[in-house]
């Protein structure tokens, strides 16, 4: 009697725990459910402002406040690829400022009787390089002057005689499959670095011309600059993209969804008011983070955004502080934090005066 009854205990339990068990998993896979159906809303959400947002700022009418408008004077991909890659690393400092820079570069080279192409192959002989030098002499923008771009046009000169482009020599950098550009720049660089012993020395602030992506930095010029050729559009030139006459005809090429979102005190600032990301330092693995954001809204090509996003901190029309004439007519209220806290706050005050 004691047997059955003990048998009948034990099965009584195994049943109670065995529906707890279901209970508990059902639990769970409704938190599961709903937390999947919140980021589902809150990804067509950000698509919706975002998308409205590149149709009306990722136009060529907007090129003048960008440095990407001087590449775009020049019809020939040499030609192009030199002057992107001299004006995406001036693009540091107020707007205003980079295009004296680079408009300064652009005339000293004219001043040598060269297109940008035929003067990165002349510094290949003694004779360009020194009047290269020359025509560098005094030339400063912030924390770099004429020698660092005199160094830089050497090495790219030795990328492009070995390589055909600097493209070409960062594609043959990159895994085929790679997730993004970021191990092959920095493979690029440290070769760069083992050239640099054969060149004269460049002062210490050339260091500030490359930046790395495995030590952490945004590299915001580099991304913004990988932004311009490795998408094609009417803004952006897609020269480092398979089938440019800058690449072998058998490369890969950089494809859109490899790019990495450049992160500037404009698009960083934004990206945290949207909850791209949380991080407060707005490095390497936060530009990552925030590109991997946006592939909710275009999964193959999730930087597209960068040019529009820009235009809002640029044009002043996203502030640092809350400004109800500027904020509630933004596309990006219905996914902007910081607005959302400003409506509120503004509501609060106004209770509390009308109480």
């Amino acid at each position: 009697m004691k047997s059955g009854t003990s048998r009948n205990r034990i099965a009584l339990n195994a049943a109670k725990n065995n529906a707890e068990l279901r209970s508990r998993s059902k639990t769970r896979s409704i938190k599961t459910r709903r937390k999947s159906a919140r980021k589902r809303d809150a990804d067509e959400g950000l698509k919706r402002a975002l998308d409205p947002l590149f149709a009306k700022y990722h136009q060529a009418a907007f090129l003048g406040s960008d440095p990407l408008e001087f590449p775009h004077r020049f019809v020939d991909p040499w030609d192009q690829e030199a002057v992107a890659l001299f004006s995406a690393v001036l693009a540091y400092g107020k707007v205003a400022q980079i295009r004296r820079s680079v408009e300064d570069l652009l005339a000293r080279i004219a001043s040598l009787g060269l297109s940008p192409a035929a003067l990165v192959r002349s510094v290949e002989t003694e004779a360009g390089a020194a009047a290269w030098d020359r025509a560098l002499a005094g030339f400063v923008h912030r924390f770099n002057v004429g020698a660092d771009f005199g160094l830089f046009t050497r090495l790219l000169a030795r990328s492009w005689r070995l390589h055909g482009s600097f493209g070409a020599h960062l594609v043959a950098k990159m895994e085929p499959e790679a997730a993004d550009f970021g191990p092959g720049l920095s493979a690029l660089f440290s070769e760069w670095e083992e050239w640099r012993k054969d060149f004269p020395p460049a002062p210490a602030s050339f260091a500030y011309l490359l930046t790395p992506p495995e030590l952490g930095s945004a590299c915001k010029r580099w991304c913004m600059l990988l932004r311009w050729m490795g998408r094609k559009d009417a803004l952006d030139l897609g020269l480092w993209r398979a089938g440019s006459r800058l690449l072998p005809s058998d490369s890969p090429g950089i494809e859109a969804r490899q790019l990495v979102m450049p992160l500037d005190t404009h698009t960083g600032r934004i990206s945290q008011y949207l909850g791209l990301t949380d991080r407060k330092s707005l490095g390497w693995q936060a530009a990552v983070e925030i590109t991997e954001r946006l592939r909710s809204c275009d999964p193959e090509d999730p930087v597209k955004y960068d040019f529009a996003l820009a235009r809002l901190g640029i044009l002043e029309l996203c502030q640092r502080r809350f400004r109800v004439e500027i904020c509630g007519g933004c596309d990006l209220l219905p996914v902007c934090r910081f607005a959302r806290k400003g409506l509120s706050s503004r509501a609060s005050r106004s209770t509390s005066s009308s109480s």
